[in-house]
């Protein structure tokens, strides 16, 4: 099996406090243009499929070879509601296990971009539990400054921190790395960086999803120094 034929779940926090303008424009907007240079980059035989979450998994699209679907998908995505991140990780591991034809699926992971705790549903380190025994490996950027706000119902403004340390148990927990985006230019870096190298090396033997989630290790383990990222504490 070539590495090309993996598959790669990004899976996007669409809450309410992703309208924060603490990352320009907004978290969400910035969170779009990333996903969407992704898609430039990646490799052609590379499936991507989506998930978009708030208060539920509201949009789910299976990893396609088809970009502008995947495009299209992702400019209707719009802030609103709670999070429900461990909910939003189930539905994209269905995703993942769809894809298995006679026994076998392709390596594949999935990449969380998420700006806050857990609000609704279920645990998501739980889930995390669950990717780590299919050997779906969780990729987690924690969007977002302690400062960003959104503005109240009855006015005035709510803080909306970023929750790096459940977004760095969740890629501990299930075999993936955790790392953190204040701006846009270091969100575009790892979506740019990842579409542009994941799968990009066939290999002779079958690749098994465990090998394809070292290949994802190395390559953020690269991001980590060639750009500003800081490591959660």
């Amino acid at each position: 099996m070539a590495v090309e034929e993996a598959s790669v779940v990004l899976v996007s926090d669409t809450s309410g406090s992703m309208a924060a303008e603490d990352v320009e424009p907004t978290r969400l907007d910035a969170a779009r243009a990333a996903a969407e240079t992704f898609l430039e980059g990646v490799p052609d035989g590379v499936r991507v499929g989506l998930v978009g979450f708030s208060s539920v998994p509201h949009t789910t699209l299976a990893p396609t070879l088809d970009r502008e679907t995947v495009k299209v998908t992702l400019a209707s995505l719009a802030a609103d509601g709670g999070t429900a991140t461990g909910d939003a990780l189930a539905a994209a591991l269905d995703t993942i296990e769809a894809q298995e034809t006679t026994g076998r699926r392709p390596p594949s992971a999935i990449v969380l971009l998420s700006d806050g705790a857990t609000t609704e549903g279920r645990d998501p380190v739980q889930a995390a539990r669950e990717a780590r025994r299919q050997n779906v490996p969780v990729y987690t950027v924690s969007l977002g400054t302690p400062d960003g706000v959104v503005p109240g119902r009855l006015g005035g403004v709510i803080p909306v921190p970023p929750d790096p340390e459940t977004m760095r148990r969740i890629a501990e927990v299930s075999g993936g790395k955790s790392f953190t985006a204040e701006d846009a230019d270091e969100l575009d870096g790892i979506y740019r960086d990842l579409g542009r190298q994941v799968g990009s090396k066939p290999e002779q033997r079958e690749m098994t999803a465990g090998f394809a989630g070292a290949g994802l290790v190395l390559l953020l383990a690269s991001l980590a120094l060639a750009t500003r990222w800081r490591r959660p504490l």
